[in-house]
């Protein structure tokens, strides 16, 4: 028996549960509809509260990506996670902006782009190689053997068995060398590294 063979007699079989109606109970408890009713209005406070959070959320690290660009400019290096602060008498309102070396995915057709603009060093290319399913269900048996130059392989088959997918991104790295491909501000808006904001307070004076 083949390893393919052995893996599909091994192999757990997923059901889906059929979707009956639900049964139904009626409940005496008199502050039960009230508390689904409050829950109710939470939840949708909630979405709501997100979305306004979510919101103002972009808007600071937009400000706070600005002036960390400027302080990356002046001090001549990336200067990593950085406190934006900003004072109204004695209280102080802030924020720590962390940018991270982790990027949004980029086609092909981006990756040519930068690379055309900043040199090959801002994109990684990766390539992962995979068995085409159709291809091991016909040669299964033969390539359990694990036979090289399988002569019962078809010649026109042979190209089809394994399939490569490449993938490119963001150089690792690029966030410590943008000074390297041109102004910071204009690379930090080419590449787009995944910003953060941490620990967002008012403090007291």
């Amino acid at each position: 028996m083949s390893l393919f063979s052995k893996a599909k007699k091994t192999a757990t079989t997923t059901t889906t549960k059929s979707t009956d109606k639900k049964a139904s109970i009626l409940v005496n408890d008199p502050s039960f509809f009230t508390k689904v009713q409050m829950l109710e209005t939470l939840n949708e406070n909630l979405k709501r509260d997100k979305a306004k959070a979510d919101m103002l959320s972009d808007e600071i690290k937009e400000i706070s990506k600005d002036e960390w660009v400027k302080f990356y400019e002046a001090k001549g290096s990336n200067p990593g996670s950085v406190l934006v602060e900003a004072q109204d008498g004695d209280d102080t309102a802030s924020v720590m902006f962390i940018p991270t070396d982790k990027y949004i995915s980029i086609t092909p057709a981006r990756a040519n782009e930068l690379v055309d603009k900043y040199g090959e060093n801002i994109v990684e290319e990766k390539t992962t190689f995979s068995f085409d399913p159709l291809m091991v269900e016909k040669y299964g048996e033969v390539i359990s053997m694990l036979i090289e130059n399988c002569n019962q392989i078809a010649e026109s088959d042979k190209d089809k068995i394994i399939k490569a997918v490449t993938t490119y991104s963001v150089a690792k790295g690029t966030i410590d060398r943008m000074r390297n491909f041109g102004e910071v501000a204009q690379i930090m808006e080419e590449v787009k590294p995944v910003c953060q904001l941490k620990n967002v307070e008012i403090i007291k004076g």
